[in-house]
């Protein structure tokens, strides 16, 4: 039994010290071939350190073995180091096209995409592997080339190519022609893909395509199939309590939203979904405690706010809506509800001043000029009321009350 094979006996002994032993011994003593078969496997199970020194030995003898240094160095964070290594293997070299491949993937690690690209071409003018053809796709899908990614993928067998890497040509076309705004074709592409193998990812996406082409129907099988198959499939809830609700599935959206909140209880997405599906099953309470929520996290609140003060508007909470104003609310509809709610509370001029600041904001709002010009006949602005009267009336002709309250003020 030579040193190699002692050494990997010791290996699986788990004697590392006798390992180390015969480690020394192969390196001092056996052929460079029998050394490039355990570099070979040492690289294989992860022993990088001793698998690099036989290369290093070996290298002058088998100069392939740089491809192996460079994915060691890569693998050891020495980006530079691995080139060096590649810039040995001369393009006369039968592993020149591989050398490329690797210096295509470093250059992709690195950012540089463009430069990884080029590369590619370059290994594509001396074979047609199509490895190569698919990396190739993968980099103009990345660099938004979706023509001609597709025009790569389309040259490559779907299943072949899904046997050896576990990508479908048929999902990556569909996902370009998506980009491409071809939605049609894409979906097409998308559901061959589908109908081969299932995968998250492509079922997610048809759906999300249906439901911005308003097929709300096709996208809730797909959201569907996702909660059947993949339940632990990453943010589809919300896709999916949408697709439901646009079907006017209230309360089958409502479970989904939980079902979602369940993973995550705090994205905002989802609380206000909840709250609005609870609104609109008339649970109040439920619909102000998922805004209450959302509110603890949300970088922007104005959208809860507004909610928060309809809630309370209908259910005559007007204590509740003047403490919105700690939050300082920006949206117009939350301003005046908070200045109807001083209005209500008989703090007239407080709710005059803020119904003339919202006045530019909300003169063609025909319910907000209404309550502005009872207020200002209730504080004896007849002028100011017969003007705001006059602009409702452009806005709601027939309005046949608002037409005798014009008819008194001239009077």
């Amino acid at each position: 039994m030579n040193n190699s094979q002692q050494m990997l006996q010791a290996l699986e002994e788990q004697d590392l010290a006798k390992a180390e032993h015969y480690f020394v011994k192969a390196l001092e003593n056996d052929p460079s071939e029998l050394l490039y078969e355990l570099a070979t496997y040492l690289e294989g199970i992860g022993f990088y350190p001793q698998a690099k020194e036989i290369y290093l030995k070996i290298v002058e003898d088998f100069p392939e073995v740089n491809l192996n240094l460079a994915a060691i160095a890569s693998e050891d964070g020495q980006i530079e180091e691995a080139f060096a290594h590649l810039e040995e293997i001369q393009a006369d070299s039968n592993w020149y096209v591989s050398a490329l491949a690797l210096k295509a993937d470093l250059y992709q690690l690195e950012g540089l995409t463009d430069v990884a690209r080029e590369k590619l071409l370059e290994a594509l003018t001396y074979s047609e592997d199509p490895l190569l053809i698919l990396g190739l796709a993968e980099l103009d899908s990345e660099l938004e080339n979706y023509q001609e990614a597709i025009q790569g993928y389309a040259q490559l067998d779907n299943r072949t190519i899904y046997e050896q890497t576990g990508i479908s040509t048929y999902q990556r076309i569909g996902f370009a022609y998506a980009q491409l705004g071809k939605f049609e074709t894409a979906t097409e592409f998308l559901e061959k893909a589908l109908e081969l193998e299932y995968d998250d990812l492509t079922a997610f996406e048809l759906a999300s395509l249906y439901f911005d082409r308003e097929e709300y129907q096709k996208a809730v099988l797909y959201f569907k199939q996702i909660d059947t198959i993949s339940p632990d499939f990453e943010g589809y809830e919300y896709g999916y309590s949408q697709a439901l609700h646009k079907e006017h599935q209230v309360q089958e959206a409502l479970r989904i939203a939980k079902q979602g909140l369940e993973k995550n209880p705090f994205e905002t997405r989802l609380l206000l979904a909840a709250s609005q599906f609870s609104y609109e099953l008339h649970d109040a309470s439920s619909a102000e405690d998922y805004l209450l929520t959302a509110k603890e996290d949300a970088e922007d609140t104005e959208e809860i706010l507004l909610r928060l003060a309809t809630i309370y508007l209908e259910q005559e909470r007007y204590e509740d809506i003047l403490d919105l104003q700690s939050e300082e609310p920006e949206n117009p509809l939350t301003k005046w509800m908070i200045a109807r709610s001083y209005q209500e509370m008989d703090d007239l001029d407080t709710s005059y001043e803020l119904y003339q600041e919202l006045a530019g904001d909300l003169k063609d709002n025909p319910e907000f000029l209404e309550h502005y010009i009872y207020l200002l006949r209730e504080l004896g602005y007849f002028e100011e009321a017969k003007v705001n009267v006059q602009a409702y009336l452009k806005l709601v002709p027939d309005d046949v009350q608002m037409q005798e309250l014009h008819e008194r003020l001239q009077e």
